[in-house]
């Protein structure tokens, strides 16, 4: 600051002086602040974790999906060409005048419907990788990853993504409480101060040091008002934690009841399908050998009771699939490492 002084009598001067302040932190702060800072970083992480993990899981659900309906088409495949070989076997015995019409058409109905369905599911499937494509933005000449999952023992709900962001969350709830807590106390300064008039008769220099401190009409409000938003907002981490373990609860037993029916309906299947392999092939000779008019019926219905019993294996196998890659979503958030510019 610089002044010029005139007094009553033409008595002049020039004043300057030299002010320096310095707030000083409020008790508390300091340390409020960098728990929160830190809190906020573990927060920012386990979001990330989050996201990977939710990601993860969308395109795994994409793939299980896609490779099941192969599985579907595959095997509509092979029935259809056991379909094709009746139909073959119907003509002969009506080329032979021993067959007749209503077989024929029976057969080629069922071939009709089952071509739609490998047209559904190879839909199905190319609806699934496009998904998966724009999820993880392949381009459409890039190969597809491979399905994988994690296993229901790899699973360490205690460092589970989603309750590692609670745990952050209330940690910086507990920060905050304790920085408002800090903000509620009034703002102090020290100072310096130098000050130089220059008369007539000679210089004068004043050196002083200051203490300053505010009257905190209203901080104390605001601080029970931000204390009562935080501990609200720990609350509410709390909740989301507890929330999250019953989620992860019913997600691994769900996982282990789609793993235990998985295995069987596969036992079953392959029993199932070994009873009606024995009964097509003795339905197969005698339709060849000019059996009854309902042989062929029976054959159709025959093949329609393997394709169920290997359809049910494969939506078994599938769900399993598909619940295991929902695991994704509860593995340690340390699974997924954030790159860096010095990582």
């Amino acid at each position: 600051m610089a002044s010029r002084r005139v007094g009553p009598m033409d008595d002049r001067g020039t004043m300057w002086e030299v002010n320096v302040r310095q707030p000083l932190p409020k008790r508390g702060e300091r340390a409020a602040d960098r728990d929160r800072a830190r809190a906020a970083v573990a927060m920012s992480r386990a979001d990330y974790a989050v996201m990977a993990g939710e990601l993860a899981a969308q395109a795994a659900l994409a793939i299980a999906e896609a490779d099941g309906a192969d599985a579907r088409i595959e095997l509509l495949d092979a029935q259809l060409e056991r379909l094709r070989a009746v139909l073959r076997a119907v003509e002969t015995r009506m080329a032979a005048a021993g067959g007749e019409l209503a077989d024929r058409l029976t057969v080629e109905t069922r071939i009709a419907s089952m071509q739609l369905a490998i047209e559904e599911a190879r839909r199905t499937a190319e609806d699934a990788r496009a998904d998966v494509r724009g999820r993880l933005a392949i381009r459409p000449s890039d190969p597809l990853p491979a399905y994988v999952a994690p296993s229901v023992n790899e699973i360490d709900r205690d460092q589970a993504a989603a309750l590692r962001l609670a745990a952050a969350r209330s940690e910086e709830a507990e920060a905050m409480i304790r920085m408002a807590g800090a903000s509620s106390r009034p703002m102090t300064a020290v100072g310096v101060r130098f000050e130089r008039e220059e008369m007539a008769m000679g210089d004068a220099n004043t050196l002083g040091i200051a203490f300053m401190s505010e009257i905190p009409w209203r901080s104390r409000r605001y601080a029970r008002a931000e204390i009562n938003a935080a501990r609200a907002e720990q609350g509410a981490a709390e909740a989301d934690a507890q929330a999250a373990l019953y989620r992860i609860d019913a997600l691994v037993t769900r996982v282990e009841r789609a793993e235990r029916l998985a295995a069987t309906a596969r036992r079953l299947g392959n029993d199932t399908l070994a009873r009606l392999d024995a009964e097509y092939d003795a339905l197969m000779r005698a339709a060849g050998v000019g059996g009854a008019g309902s042989t062929v019926l029976q054959i159709v219905e025959l093949l329609e009771k393997a394709t169920e019993a290997e359809v049910q294996v494969i939506e078994a196998e599938t769900a399993a699939r598909m619940a295991r890659a929902e695991l994704w979503r509860i593995v340690p958030a340390d699974t997924f490492h954030i790159q860096t510019p010095s990582s």
